[in-house]
């Protein structure tokens, strides 16, 4: 079966996608504590569930990232991420707002160019429209459509 064109840019937009998601995934998992600071730093969360937020927010990250090339479990991936990426987005404005954002702690821990807040923002919103839209694909298995009997 020959490709069309749109399926090697969906594929781009998946390694993109994932890719991103698995480096700020796999930096958190080496680093909770830090990553726990960062969330601290939001003041968006109880005491109590930082902790469990800075270890199993990482871990659904990676999961999800790794799913979108699943088939069976791309859509439910591409929108758990669209959802998260919604809530970080959310998480962002207000800390900015509120003057509690100067490190999102998306990739680890760090305060250079890529850490700050706005940044990160500007980064969630070309991310959702990415998800976005490989979302509105119509997927096609690798053996071609199905026949119509």
């Amino acid at each position: 079966m020959r490709r069309v064109p749109w399926m090697k840019t969906d594929r781009l937009l998946q390694l993109a996608l994932t890719a991103v998601f698995l480096i700020a995934g796999a930096l958190k998992i080496l680093d909770p504590l830090a990553f726990a600071v960062s969330i601290a730093r939001l003041r968006i969360l109880p005491g109590a569930a930082i902790g469990p937020a800075a270890i199993l927010l990482p871990w659904i990250e990676v999961v999800a990232a790794a799913a979108v090339f699943l088939p069976p479990f791309r859509k439910a991936a591409l929108q758990l991420l669209l959802g998260l990426l919604g809530v970080f987005t959310l998480i962002l404005l207000a800390a900015i707002v509120r003057g509690t954002g100067s490190a999102c702690g998306c990739f680890g821990s760090g305060d250079g160019f890529l850490h700050r807040a706005d940044v990160a923002l500007v980064r969630n919103l070309i991310l959702i429209a990415l998800a976005a839209a490989l979302l509105r694909r119509k997927t096609t298995s690798p053996a071609g459509p199905a026949s119509p009997a």
